[in-house]
């Protein structure tokens, strides 16, 4: 008789739901599940406190599983994520399949290390870089991430997993830095876009020329470029509002992000509105004309998906995997070194009437929805696990 019983996908992430502070890859873990959530089971297990947290998140006790979505997750308490006591845990449950997320996050390391010294003797074990060996990213903090991967080289840390890249891009990074014998095991996969952007519905903001609405949404840190974004408009004609959402990841950036901010002509306001709920992103995009985002580097940049599908055309950098926005009238993407690019778009932007506005918003949904129906490669997924 055929076994019916479904694979169990267990997943090891630094940080998960309800946390709001790391990004991506949450969401990209998230999406994941609600794809294929009726398919596999997922066990997720992760730390019980946000990034930068010392209070565990509220009414979530260690050693019991809770659902988030299509998911159960286990929560664990700092004295349960040393490294035997992540081992007793991992082993304690059963799965088929267990998936590390990010090559940096110290749950993956103890894990591999364990798996080194033959402690941990899963037969399949995944992992996704989540954007980590990409050249803006390795430029924060770079010192002590080169001599780590040159210590995992010399240890075999990463040899024989099965890799899941996200673009052609990151399977080239993933060969650079582990070697060419990892190459037939990298599955290239793009991220899957959340699930309620099928049903989202196009705003009904009013666009005045001479007026924008700008917002910033991703995590307040060096790599997301926001001074870059502050200094941008220094040069910009006309009434803007520029709204930060996101949490302060690091402290000093944003103190010189605020020097920047005291130093605007007085035709740009500029307001830090805080972290928006998971579930609320789409929502609060959509009341915007432009996300703008002049990131360093995005492995995927859900942010990015996110402000698309809400109908709010975004001018992004040239450091993600997103093209052909502006032959789609959903956007725009500068190069770096070319900051007038990013401001004759704003000025333009600016100038735009109501009509305009309501083009370019249709034509940023479309383009969400042409990438849905383009991106859902389930049977790639399927065959990963």
């Amino acid at each position: 008789m055929a076994d019916t019983r479904k694979k169990t996908i267990l997943i090891v992430i630094q940080r998960y739901l309800p946390g709001t502070k790391t990004g991506g890859p949450v969401r990209s873990i998230y999406n994941l599940v609600e794809w294929l959530g009726d398919e596999f089971d997922f066990r997720i297990v992760t730390l019980d406190r946000d990034s930068g947290d010392t209070e565990p998140y509220p009414d979530k006790e260690p050693g019991r599983w809770y659902m988030v979505g299509k998911g159960n997750v286990r929560y664990l308490a700092p004295h349960e994520a040393g490294i035997l006591a992540l081992r007793r845990i991992i082993h304690a449950i059963p799965h088929d399949v267990l998936h590390l997320e990010s090559v940096l996050a110290a749950t993956s390391i103890k894990l591999l290390l364990l798996r080194r010294l033959g402690m941990v003797n899963d037969e399949m074990i995944t992992i996704a870089p989540r954007g980590h060996l990409g050249a803006g990213a390795l430029r924060q903090k770079s010192f002590k991430k080169q001599v780590f991967l040159r210590l995992v080289q010399v240890l075999n840390l990463y040899r024989g997993l099965v890799w899941s890249a996200t673009s052609d891009g990151e399977r080239t990074e993933i060969i650079r830095y582990f070697g060419k014998r990892e190459a037939n095991r990298i599955h290239v996969l793009p991220n899957l876009p959340t699930r309620a952007a099928e049903t989202n519905t196009l705003s009904s903001l009013t666009k005045l020329s001479g007026h924008l609405q700008i917002i910033f949404l991703s995590r307040i840190s060096r790599k997301k470029n926001l001074h870059f974004a502050l200094e941008t408009l220094r040069h910009i004609t006309g009434s803007v509002v520029f709204d930060i959402y996101g949490p302060l990841e690091d402290e000093r950036y944003w103190s010189e992000c605020q020097t920047v901010i005291e130093q605007l002509p007085s035709n740009v306001q500029v307001k830090y509105c805080g972290v928006v709920p998971f579930e609320q992103t789409t929502a609060v995009m959509s009341q915007y004309d432009l996300f703008f985002l002049p990131t360093l580097h995005e492995n995927y940049g859900h942010a990015i998906f996110e402000a698309l599908s809400a109908g709010c055309p975004v001018l992004i950098s040239d450091q993600t995997p997103w093209e052909g926005l502006e032959a789609a009238g959903a956007g725009w993407v500068i190069a770096l070194d070319n900051q007038a690019g990013f401001v004759n778009v704003i000025n333009l932007c600016v100038e735009a009437d109501h009509d305009t506005a309501v083009y370019y918003r249709r034509s940023a949904q479309r383009y969400a929805e042409q990438y849905v129906r383009e991106s859902m490669q389930m049977e790639q997924f399927r065959a990963l696990f």
